[in-house]
């Protein structure tokens, strides 16, 4: 599945959801990495319920001390595979051919998200609701942005609808 995470450019959607289907349930998540990488791979491939199980397993590994080891200190990496999660995985943030792409989805009993990136010198605030992307590029030159493939010129802030079908 890492292979498929770092090189996801490379497999069509179905080869990846093949895969993914085959090994997440074969998968016992012990490394604190799994989860977070799985949560990604899974709203990839348009499962978000099962993004969103594997997101609150990444994020909540040592509150709920998941493999009985929190005595031994926390998992910082599943702390990064939270993050992960949020932005790769919800946000659909993926950089292609030198240009920031995303394509959100975020689960259902969620009313927004939102993170903070610095792409190519500009510091970028992304917020994504259920149906609108707001994008604030707080400082740097004007940047070519693309919100579900659709290409966005960001001076300063903007306000984009997903629903829209003119992309």
């Amino acid at each position: 599945m890492q292979g498929l995470y770092f090189f996801e450019n490379d497999y069509d959607i179905e080869t990846i959801r093949r895969n993914f289907d085959f090994y997440e349930p074969r998968t016992l998540h012990e490394s604190s990495l799994s989860p977070c990488l799985h949560s990604i791979i899974a709203a990839k491939t348009g499962d978000i319920g099962k993004a969103y199980e594997l997101y609150l397993q990444t994020s909540r590994l040592d509150l709920d001390d998941y493999n009985n080891e929190v005595s031994d200190g926390l998992h910082i990496t599943s702390m990064g595979g939270t993050w992960m999660s949020l932005v790769y995985g919800f946000g659909g943030l993926r950089v292609l051919d030198d240009r920031l792409h995303l394509n959100p989805c975020l689960p259902e009993n969620w009313e927004s998200v939102s993170f903070k990136i610095i792409f190519r010198g500009n510091n970028l605030g992304i917020k994504i609701s259920s149906n609108t992307i707001e994008l604030f590029n707080e400082s740097g030159p004007v940047i070519d942005i693309y919100v579900n493939n659709r290409k966005i010129r960001l001076k300063n802030q903007i306000h984009i609808n997903l629903e829209q079908s003119d992309a």
